[in-house]
């Protein structure tokens, strides 16, 4: 393998760890549900590009199949937040219109 490829993949698996261990403590210490919706989100992308990291060090297209996997699971767990989100703000709405009405 090329030294300038080793190198990058080098510094793309630094930034995954870190990237990784931020998400975690987000998740361990997170004020509210969001954040830890947001950073278990933000884990499932740093897996994809780790297994898109690793296929490209080990020269295999087989986990073609394993990203497509893990990116629908990260969208659908992202639209269901967004939804979550949606609804509890219009809740808060509804709710306050009604105050406002008394």
């Amino acid at each position: 393998m090329n030294i300038l490829i080793t190198i990058v993949l080098g510094v793309a698996v630094v930034l995954l760890t870190l990237s990784a261990l931020i998400a975690v403590e987000r998740l361990a210490t997170g004020p509210s549900q969001l954040d830890r919706s947001i950073s278990s989100d933000l884990l499932v992308a740093v897996v994809i590009a780790a297994v898109g990291v690793w296929a490209v060090a080990k020269r295999q297209d087989t986990e073609i199949a394993m990203i497509l996997l893990l990116s629908m699971l990260g969208f659908t767990g992202a639209v269901s937040v967004a939804r979550m989100v949606g609804e509890r703000v219009v809740h808060r709405r509804s709710d306050d219109k009604k105050e406002a009405q008394k």
